[in-house]
């Protein structure tokens, strides 16, 4: 979803925006959520994903669109390579602060 209709697809469809992480990686996606769990990420010009390299860089480019509250979604490895049927994913609500 490039970044000219995203705020728009996200308000049409209903979508959350989101920012997805993983432990130890130093790289976030941006993008939005429906209510089954789709994640559709944001992309460039060129329809590459767009990569954030902090979250502070993930937090304002949701910010520059407008919105003041996102999703975070934090996934780890951890649990798997220690044998746990299931995977930690953290998943709580940030505010990116007034507009």
């Amino acid at each position: 979803m490039r970044r000219e209709d995203f705020k728009n697809q996200i308000e049409r469809h209903s979508l959350v925006p989101t920012i997805f992480g993983y432990a130890d990686a130093n790289h976030y996606l941006v993008g939005a959520e429906d209510e089954d769990g789709n994640f559709y990420s944001l992309s460039d010009e060129q329809d590459n994903v767009q990569v954030f390299n902090s979250m502070f860089e993930a937090e304002t480019c949701l910010k520059s669109l407008g919105f003041t509250t996102a999703n975070l979604h934090f996934q780890t490895a951890y649990d798997e390579m220690i044998g746990n049927d299931k995977s930690s994913d953290t998943r709580i609500t940030i505010s990116l602060g007034e507009q």
